[in-house]
């Protein structure tokens, strides 16, 4: 059985003594769920600067949980999980301590069957501790990653907290960290994909702490993604001696399998089946997918191939954290979600995770969407030695062992910088080691075969090399491994600013202190294209010389990591989305230049002074090789030689009321495409549409839902250069969280926020009462609106949630 933890913790943001004990009284303390932060108050709400925001608090914090555990359950092994704390967490339960995990990124677990009360009350209490750049407990040696411009700092219970009750003969939970155990293994070989066949072997951890020694059968069924029965796997008895825990294996020929790849992201649940005397006493699933994969150097064949089919990986590098304005890294699952959805439509395939391991709910975002993703261990921009070096690999082992059965899961990397060879051995041996068969490669950033960067023996220990900006590529590598380039691109922009012509900004006037100047037309034209262009056309599809494996641009979204635009901005404006999650004009270019078919974008909008004269700007894919401009249906222009590959511009047009399109062309004259901008009139109301997950927005104390809101003119669209104050007014069950202006210090968690580009985004945490919710939203001249949702009530019995049993 496994219950969900995260309703309903007492919170206190201070070190209170005395806070572990059973007895204390916490009816003071704020009452929150989990996942939760107390840093989405004061992240994004200053300057950013080189080192990120350095307002956030960092410090010790407690939470407390009461509930009551079934008398029924008693003998059973109980086990707390953990998805994630930054950076410390001191657990008690009942008083007692029942461990310590200072590592701050993968998921930990602790054994808490001696502490439980069965029919009576319990409490957890966690000394959470995200105090500035806190060393390890035993020896006062500090973590390497623990840096808040590499890892944003977000501390508290930001991420899922399970308790898995089980027999005392049982599966193991793939928690090396703390626990020291490693769950079962799935991976898939001897494949025949034309055939969809695949040998499915299942490697399950069982651990006997009966007094007697057990005879047991473990047998797997493979579900499908619809929860049909695909395939039983049986297994032979085995007997596990009263104290051991062995490996129990079992292999079996499946047909009729769908493999896993970015273009069909299938799923399989493969539920572990452990039995005693034909009574089944343990059952786990294990949900993953199988791929065959094969890594490959060279000019010519080089790359990664998925299910024997070449594939050209292509998408984004993003902090793990992949933090959002206003709610901060405590983030609901179905906003993953959307992110997920969203680098899916924008064509992209590949998200490089940067320094530590990306979350478990961020790998699930991945295996679900079909996006392959390159894991981390921890560490910041350069080898360490000693205690340092061995926190990293215990890191890698504890992720390795969490996350090897995920799907979207090709690569681990070693190192964010260059290592030596010695260390890329020992790295790939913990790959050997723990996830020999999982079809994966281990590597690192920025290793060549100068002896600057780990030299040829580096290289060659290495299964694929990463480089940054193209400064680390080496044909030696490149001869003998798929490379990829890791970060390409590290301009920034705000999304409010259009361009030079439009109001209200009529361009990007910044401080003395920024770095980057441009526009959001600058961000999504020029520096779009002619980064992508680098790698796209003169590295990755040269005739003959296939340089490059994949590609991934920094960054997703804006984010709170250290930025550049220090004094004048308060996040990093690097995204193809904003803060919350708004697209950018970057995000259409994207779009356009990661797909393959025939695709086409107008940069900007339609809705300009009278006289104004521009260039216009237009992104095709490499499917289309003429574009022709259109204004009011009277062509004003055609280009068939692009700027970089996919830019097509058309100086000095003239602006009229109405509509300007842009249509693409094959070589032969055949339009394939077509995409328009239209004038609109003058804002007269405000637009609000509510958004909420699936399922609707649950009255569990933490699931969000957000509201769109836009200026629209009277036939109900969009006034794109509308920038003015729009307020807020919330009634019914919920807390409003506000938005984000990424210009204006302590935007956040205010009761009004300005329309950037005609549209802002605002946010409503749903409170422990269901109900409907009613947002209503005021500007001066416009025209008052109001949305509602409806939260549904989430119970609980003695603080405990059944998830599964």
């Amino acid at each position: 059985m496994v219950y969900d933890l995260n309703p309903d913790w007492r919170f206190v943001q201070a070190d209170v003594p005395g806070a572990n004990a059973t007895t204390f009284d916490d009816s003071s303390w704020t009452t929150v769920s989990v996942p939760h932060t107390y840093n989405d108050v004061d992240s994004f709400d200053n300057w950013i600067t080189s080192s990120g925001e350095s307002a956030v608090a960092m410090q010790i914090t407690w939470y407390r949980k009461h509930f009551t555990m079934p008398a029924g359950l008693a003998g059973m092994k109980v086990f707390l999980e953990f998805e994630r704390v930054r950076q410390a967490a001191t657990v008690y339960v009942n008083g007692v301590q029942v461990g310590l995990c200072e590592f701050g990124v993968s998921p930990f677990g602790f054994d808490i069957t001696d502490r439980i009360r069965f029919g009576a009350d319990n409490v957890i209490a966690v000394k959470a501790d995200n105090t500035k750049w806190r060393p390890e407990q035993a020896g006062g040696v500090g973590f390497q990653w623990d840096t808040r411009d590499f890892y944003p700092e977000y501390g508290g219970l930001t991420h899922n907290v399970r308790m898995h009750v089980l027999p005392r003969t049982y599966f193991t939970l793939p928690l090396s960290m703390n626990l020291g155990t490693t769950g079962t293994y799935v991976f898939p070989s001897a494949f025949n994909i034309p055939g969809a066949t695949a040998a499915i072997t299942a490697q399950a951890q069982v651990r006997n702490e009966d007094s007697a020694a057990r005879t047991v059968t473990v047998s797997a069924n493979l579900i499908d993604a619809g929860g049909a029965l695909h395939a039983t796997i049986a297994g032979s008895a085995v007997s596990v001696a009263p104290g051991e825990t062995r490996v129990v294996t079992l292999s079996q020929r499946i047909p009729g399998l769908r493999f896993w790849s970015p273009a069909s992201p299938s799923l399989y649940t493969v539920e572990m089946v452990l039995s005693i005397d034909g009574a089944v006493v343990d059952a786990y699933p294990v949900v993953t997918g199988f791929r065959k994969t094969a890594f490959q150097g060279g000019t010519t064949a080089g790359g990664v191939y998925l299910n024997d089919q070449y594939v050209y990986l292509t998408g984004y590098a993003v902090r793990t954290t992949n933090e959002w304005a206003v709610i901060g890294g405590a983030v609901p699952e179905w906003l993953t979600g959307l992110d997920g959805q969203l680098i899916r439509d924008s064509h992209a395939n590949l998200i490089r995770w940067m320094h530590v391991s990306a979350p478990p709910n961020q790998i699930r975002m991945t295996d679900k969407y079909g996006i392959v993703s390159v894991q981390p261990a921890g560490d910041k921009e350069s080898d360490v030695t000693g205690r340092q070096w061995d926190q990293r690999v215990e890191q890698m082992r504890a992720s390795m062992v969490y996350f090897r059965n995920s799907p979207s899961i090709l690569f681990w990397e070693a190192g964010n910088n260059w290592i030596t060879a010695a260390h890329m051995s020992q790295m790939l041996d913990l790959r050997r080691t723990w996830d020999p068969a999982g079809g994966r490669a281990i590597g690192c950033r920025a290793i060549s075969d100068s002896s600057a960067y780990g030299g040829t023996a580096a290289v060659d220990a290495a299964e694929y090399v990463g480089t940054m900006l193209n400064r680390h590529y080496s044909v030696y590598a490149r001869d003998r491994k798929p490379v990829i380039e890791c970060e390409y691109t590290r301009d920034e922009a705000p999304r409010r600013v259009w361009d030079n012509y439009s109001p209200p900004d009529f361009g990007y006037r910044t401080g003395p202190d920024v770095t980057y100047h441009w526009t959001s037309e600058d961000f999504a034209a020029t520096v779009a294209a002619s980064s992508r262009y680098e790698f796209w056309s003169q590295r990755i599809q040269g005739p003959g010389d296939r340089r490059y494996a994949g590609a991934a641009a920094l960054i997703w979204a804006d984010s709170n990591q250290h930025g550049r635009q220090y004094n004048w901005e308060c996040a990093r404006l690097s995204g193809r989305v904003d803060a919350v999650r708004i697209p950018k004009e970057s995000l259409h270019s994207y779009r356009v230049m990661q797909n393959p078919a025939a695709d086409i974008h107008v940069i900007g909008h339609w809705t300009y002074p009278s006289g104004t004269r521009k260039t216009i700007h237009v992104l095709a894919s490499a499917a289309v090789h003429e574009v022709r401009l259109l204004v009011n249906g009277t062509q004003v222009g055609s280009n068939s030689s692009p700027a970089y590959d996919f830019l097509y511009s058309f100086p000095d047009v003239a602006w009229q009321s109405g509509t300007i399109t842009a249509v693409g062309y094959t070589t032969g004259g055949t339009e394939v495409v077509r995409a328009s901008k239209t004038t609109t009139g003058a804002a007269v109301a405000l637009k609000l549409t509510p958004y909420t997950a699936p399922g609707g927005l649950r009255a569990d104390g933490s699931d969000v839902a957000f509201f769109d809101v836009e200026a629209v003119d009277s036939a109900g669209r969009r006034m794109p250069t509308h920038q003015a104050r729009v307020d807020f007014t919330l009634t019914g069950p919920g807390t409003f969280l506000g938005g984000f202006n990424s210009h204006i210090p302590g935007s956040v968690h205010k009761s009004a926020v300005e329309t950037e580009a005609g549209v802002n985004r605002v946010f409503v945490r749903a409170t422990r009462g269901a109900g409907t919710l009613t947002l209503r939203a005021t500007a001066s001249g416009l025209t008052a609106a109001t949305a509602t949702v409806t939260s549904t009530a989430f119970t609980t019995t003695g603080g405990l949630t059944v998830l599964r049993s």
